[in-house]
């Protein structure tokens, strides 16, 4: 019996010195990280680095949970306090710290090391940003979009990270998505800029329904600028949505009041959906700015002159017609519509000594 006791007694010394030696292992280690929280010295991080290395070279040691606490604890500090990776790693620190953080993160006793847990993430996320931030400043774009995607992933709504990947996005031709970091933006801190930018990427994505719909909403958020209300203009011009256009048309005007171009479409545009007294309004601004303006006076010509030919009992029309129509006519002499309309009006005022100079000088044009 004595034998038999003595044998076991034997095997569990075998046993409990590996266990031991382990155990002042990671309680060094864990002395040495604790010295660096106080000093900051990388000398001491160094320390427990090598100190938890040797403590994490078997299956045992790698599963477990106080070897993979201090482990990740050790290497997300090193990732942070090393950010450039001027020491040397068999991989990238964070990875390390990675690996170990889920290992601790799925054992039972994870709720015993909220702190350290919430510590290592910190480390990670400074890195993360840091790494994000140089990539950014050195165009490395594809890489700082990554960074900061595991950033997003991370933290949804944080209002810098959002910003900073719909840029980057746009940058690198990812328009879909980028539009939605800007959508994402708008609804957390709507800027006329970024308005502006997203309907330009829906422009690139050949969506010119979102686009208008983006500066409409826009425009109505910011009365005031002109950047939106003018490429909405714009938009709704290639469109010919003359109703939309007169709609926006006096919120323009009222940033950019003596534009010419501006006042005639919106004269244009009042005229083509009936608004004859607006239109009128608008022509008039026209020459009001420039008396000279061919277009002006041409299109307050024509107006009159349609004015006319529905109601012939307003024969005033014709007369005020004929006014603007021959000053269009003379600023560009040689200009075939203004010729046309006349010889309309002359053909209805019987006056056929005009009405045979406009068909000699038409026919002139014409064979030039």
């Amino acid at each position: 019996m004595k034998r038999i006791f003595i044998f076991l007694f034997s095997t569990t010394l075998l046993f409990i010195a590996p266990l031991r030696a382990q155990t002042v292992i990671t309680k060094d280690a864990m002395n040495s990280f604790i010295k660096y929280t106080g000093s900051n010295d990388i000398k001491d991080l160094e320390a427990a680095r090598k100190l938890i290395d040797d403590g994490y070279k078997n299956k045992s040691d790698s599963n477990a949970f106080k070897n993979n606490l201090i482990r990740s604890l050790v290497y997300s500090a090193l990732a942070h306090a090393d950010s450039n990776l001027r020491l040397k790693y068999p991989k990238d620190p964070v990875d390390i710290a990675l690996h170990s953080l889920k290992n601790v993160s799925s054992s039972k006793s994870a709720s015993n090391a909220v702190e350290e847990i919430g510590y290592i993430d910190g480390k990670l996320k400074q890195t993360y940003l840091y790494r994000a931030n140089s990539s950014f400043r050195e165009r490395r774009f594809n890489e700082a979009l990554r960074y900061f995607s595991i950033l997003d992933s991370l933290e949804k709504n944080n209002y810098s990270i959002t910003h900073n990947l719909a840029f980057l996005n746009q940058e690198l031709g990812n328009y879909e998505r980028s539009s939605f970091y800007f959508i994402k933006l708008i609804s957390q801190k709507s800027k006329p800029e970024y308005l502006l930018i997203l309907a330009s990427l829906y422009e690139s994505m050949g969506d010119e329904s979102n686009a208008i719909k983006t500066l409409k909403s826009g425009s109505d958020a910011f009365p005031d600028n002109r950047d939106l209300v003018f490429k909405l203009i714009n938009l709704l011009s290639n469109r010919n949505d003359y109703l939309e256009i007169a709609k926006f048309a006096d919120r323009a005007l009222k940033l950019d009041e003596f534009n010419i171009d501006l006042n005639y479409l919106a004269g244009f545009s009042n005229e083509m959906i009936g608004g004859i007294l607006k239109a009128e309004k608008y022509y008039k601004a026209v020459l009001n700015i420039n008396p000279n303006n061919y277009e002006g006076n041409y299109a307050l010509g024509l107006l009159y002159l349609n004015l006319y030919l529905k109601d012939p009992s307003k024969t005033n029309m014709i007369y005020i017609s004929k006014f603007y129509l021959s000053k269009a006519n003379e600023i560009d002499p040689n200009e075939l519509k203004s010729l046309t309309s006349l010889l309309i009006l002359y053909k209805h005022t019987g006056d056929k000594n005009e009405l045979q100079k406009i068909n000699n000088r038409i026919n002139q044009l014409k064979l030039n």
